[in-house]
């Protein structure tokens, strides 16, 4: 009994495993047809196209100023704190003024303009003496970017170029107000300082700001995205979704697109995404961008 009950478990097991195969394997004379590939593609069309460089530069006040002690004494109270806004005139500070065998009346120490307190160089106690510093002001309104150069851009670069500074959310217009006459031999640098032709909240003394200056601008030109060329070549797609790979000749080539001089037309269709492996007369499917 046991001999027959083990051949038929056997029996039952070899049943079940043609059943699954012949279930699973694909009948005979049956072919399994795969969709055409989905590249994403765009129409070739004119545009503008920037060539760029974006640099770091530091926000520089243009008026900064200090208002300074005009008799020798210990200073009796301090009245503003740095990173406050005073007017021309306010009494920042007093003074006692000291001469043995003599008595003089407190002195106070104006603001020499309107602005912010940058610093306060000295505390309540100390003595000043006459001339000296003792609050820096500076007029935030009034501000420029200053910034070096790799010097492998000085040709490329002049004052008449534009340029963007950009900072958090903001992109402000700004002009070249100078460009350093020569190269720093030891940094093989060159300077340049701009204007902002607009504000921020976020321009701050100190604080570094992304200078984009506009090396060459091609308007109304015949352009494609960079993300659609690989080796001066690019994939067009027909109307009837067959796909052809085309020689460039190219242009100016800016961050994001470039300049086509020979190879496409105006209204064609390119591959921008999911060309790899693509071979010339297959068939696809498309999705335009």
């Amino acid at each position: 009994m046991k001999g027959a009950a083990k051949w038929i478990l056997t029996a039952v097991g070899v049943i079940a495993v043609g059943v699954i195969i012949y279930l699973f394997l694909p009948k005979k004379g049956k072919v399994i047809k795969e969709p055409p590939p989905l590249v994403e593609v765009t129409a070739v069309d004119t545009q503008t196209v920037t060539r760029s460089v974006d640099l770091i530069g530091y926000i520089a006040p243009v008026r900064q100023t200090a208002a300074v002690s005009r008799a020798y004494g210990k200073v009796t109270s301090i009245n503003v704190t740095e990173g406050q806004e005073v007017y021309k005139n306010q009494v920042l500070m007093t003074l006692q003024p000291e001469e043995v065998g003599l008595e003089y009346k407190p002195q106070p120490v104006k603001a020499p303009i309107s602005g912010v307190v940058a610093e306060v160089m000295v505390r309540e106690g100390e003595p000043v003496q006459q001339g000296s510093p003792v609050v820096a002001i500076i007029d935030p309104a009034k501000i420029e970017v200053e910034l070096a150069v790799a010097g492998e851009y000085y040709n490329d670069i002049q004052t008449s170029d534009q340029a963007y500074l950009v900072v958090n959310s903001d992109t402000i217009p700004a002009r070249i107000k100078s460009k350093s006459p020569i190269v720093d031999p030891m940094t093989r640098t060159f300077g340049l300082t701009l204007t902002p032709n607009g504000t921020s909240p976020h321009f701050v003394s100190g604080l570094s700001v992304t200078v984009r200056l506009i090396l060459d601008e091609r308007p109304s030109v015949l352009a494609i995205p960079n993300s659609a060329i690989s080796d001066a070549k690019v994939i067009v797609v027909s109307r009837d979704s067959v796909v052809e790979y085309r020689n460039l000749i190219l242009g100016l080539s800016g961050v994001e697109k470039t300049q086509i001089l020979e190879g496409i037309n105006a209204g064609e269709w390119i591959v921008t995404f999911g060309g790899q492996n693509l071979v010339s007369g297959q068939r696809v499917r498309v999705a335009l961008k």
